[in-house]
């Protein structure tokens, strides 16, 4: 059977978020691709038709402010501040500076295309065909009407009053770069030409130096659109990934057995809803296992005393049974005494779990403490401890003693006499971590979870015999909790089992 791989939730709303980001950048880039495929020349009703009207304008008053003869050099200067190369042509196919490129057939039809004005024709008398007042025209001399001086102007071209018109902008399409033509009235229009000029800026790219195609607002407009998009999903993004990893640590804390949690339920959707529901679960669950533990430990401490009568009476009737029968009464008392036992460690663990008042904290020191423990649970056992000197835990003294001496119990009990034990002690910022290790058979991996259950046992130990009562650990659990530390199983290298201790750091008086 696959395993199915997962995703975090946080990982899942990045990725949408990303892929939100993305369309929302594709969007944007197939409507720059939309508005070019529709002609560049519907770029000159814009700020790119401003900007080539002001350049046109520019050239046409230093063209006012010089000679005919020093027209190219104008022209040079205005190109090599544009970085484009630049042209002017006074009257079809008569160019003041020629382009070094061949013009593409595209754009030689576009500017034949357009309409310009008739030369203007030679002033002599016969411009004057009447004079005023009289129809035959007046004398060579006399003032010429208005309306005989204004000339018929084409559709479409400015006049000399209007200034410079942009009046096309394509791509080549020999792919020699993207053109412009700008219309602009001549300053000084020689006799048979017309009154009009047509300077032509090329370049390479569409860009035009900033004159053609300014991508820079589409990328600003687009990066806006994105951080809105952005600001306006990053409070439902952590806000959701925020609960939802509040959400988790809570059920992780329950499935510890810790039911005081506070996962805070203000929030009035559904992920609310959901941690409402965990905080009463937890409570429920609180409940009820302090009721089974107290229940627990008052069958327990019921049990002591019928227990001691038991024992009582089984020393009395000792004396009174003959010799044939003492190896009944022995096996007898051998069971009451086991039941005893696991009575006592009943109590110990309902104590150690239901009266967190009565334990009291002071600084432990460790490598004593222990000391004390092998001494009276691993006599003659192999034993290396590696523990600092003076380093000191906060527990209680009794409930950590009787941590450590289940441990070592049980590390005895199933890897028998010939089992070597290394426990190692080092300091990890404020708090102190323990290692109990043993070459034992050790623990399935499978089993590492529910070795502090009590009453469980694991497959290799399910008799009483072998695997005890199964509160051992479970005790150890519930005092190291009591501390305010923890306890977690690992498998050993290669082999055994390594109980790992947890605890706040301690000062000893002193030291």
């Amino acid at each position: 059977m696959t395993r199915r791989i997962r995703f975090p939730l946080m990982a899942k709303l990045l990725l949408w978020l990303l892929v939100h980001l993305a369309v929302l950048a594709g969007a944007f880039y197939l409507f720059v691709a939309w508005q070019l495929r529709l002609g560049l020349d519907s770029l000159l009703s814009g700020t790119a038709g401003e900007r080539l009207k002001n350049v046109g304008d520019l050239v046409v008053s230093d063209l006012r402010q010089t000679p005919r003869q020093e027209w190219p050099e104008i022209v040079n200067r205005h190109a090599a501040s544009l970085g484009l190369e630049v042209a002017l042509q006074v009257s079809s196919g008569v160019w003041i500076t020629p382009l070094s490129a061949v013009i593409p057939a595209n754009v030689d039809q576009r500017m034949k295309s357009l309409r310009r004005p008739d030369p203007r024709p030679p002033r002599g008398p016969e411009e004057f065909p009447r004079e005023r007042g009289r129809p035959g025209g007046g004398p060579p001399g006399g003032p010429p009407f208005p309306e005989d001086l204004e000339e018929e102007r084409p559709p479409g071209l400015s006049g000399d009053r209007q200034g410079a018109r942009p009046v096309f902008l394509l791509r080549g399409d020999d792919g020699s770069g993207y053109w412009a033509g700008v219309d602009f009235p001549l300053p000084e229009p020689r006799r048979g030409q017309p009154g009009h000029g047509l300077l032509i800026l090329k370049s390479k790219d569409l860009s035009g130096g900033g004159l053609f195609f300014d991508l820079k607002p589409w990328i600003l407009g687009g990066l806006a659109v994105l951080a809105i998009s952005l600001i306006l999903w990053a409070p439902f993004f952590f806000g959701i990934t925020r609960y939802v990893t509040r959400l988790s640590r809570a059920t992780e804390a329950i499935a510890d057995g810790k039911f005081d949690v506070d996962v805070g339920s203000g929030r009035r959707d559904e992920l609310g809803s959901l941690g409402a529901s965990i905080e009463t679960m937890a409570s429920r669950l609180d409940r009820l296992v302090r009721g089974q533990k107290r229940f627990l430990g008052d069958v327990a401490h019921e049990l002591c005393s019928p227990l001691a009568r038991i024992q009582t009476g089984l020393g009395v009737l000792e004396y009174g049974l003959p010799p044939g029968q003492q190896e009944r009464l022995a096996s007898i008392e051998e069971d009451v005494g086991e039941l005893s036992r696991l009575v006592s460690e009943v109590l110990a663990f309902t104590k150690a779990s239901t009266a967190p008042g009565s334990v009291r904290l002071e600084a432990v020191d460790l490598a004593g403490i222990l000391q004390v423990s092998i001494n009276r649970e691993c006599p003659g056992q192999v034993a290396e401890v590696v523990i600092p000197e003076g380093l000191a835990v906060t527990a209680d003294r009794n409930l950590l003693a009787r941590a450590l001496a289940n441990v070592l119990r049980n590390a005895r009990r199933h890897g028998g006499n010939g089992c070597r034990i290394s426990i190692s002690a080092t300091r990890r910022g404020e708090m102190v971590e323990l290692r109990i290790a043993d070459d034992g058979p050790g623990v399935d991996a499978a089993d590492l979870p529910r070795l502090f259950e009590p009453f469980y046992r694991p497959d290799a130990a399910r008799t009483r015999e072998a695997g005890g009562s199964g509160l051992g650990l479970a005790i150890v659990r519930s005092a190291v909790e009591s501390c305010g530390g923890s306890v977690r199983a690992e498998t050993g290298a290669p082999g055994g089992l390594v109980l790992v201790f947890l605890l706040r750091g301690g000062v000893l008086l002193g030291i």
